[in-house]
């Protein structure tokens, strides 16, 4: 974690780029990680998004609830949406 002066001075461009180098090298370069900024009342916050239950449970033992300033969110793509277009 970086000091509470130095986090007040970081865009959350530079917060998301230092996210991706800290958590990128957990998985695999073809796996699906992104990371996405939002806000709502709560203030600013960081969506981390993973391809699979697996890497979510993953991540979210690794990543702190608030990450240099941002709250954390930890989501994943599940397969129900392809199931729904097969019609199964």
């Amino acid at each position: 974690m970086l000091h509470k002066d130095i986090i007040n001075t970081m865009s959350t461009d530079e917060i998301i780029d230092l996210a991706y180098a800290e958590y990128s090298p957990y998985f695999d370069a073809t796996a699906e990680f992104e990371i996405k900024r939002a806000s709502d009342g709560g203030g600013r916050l960081l969506e981390f998004h993973v391809a699979d239950e697996k890497n979510a449970t993953f991540l979210r033992q690794e990543l702190p609830p608030y990450y240099n300033g941002a709250r954390t969110i930890v989501m994943y793509r599940t397969d129900d949406r392809d199931e729904e277009d097969n019609g199964d």
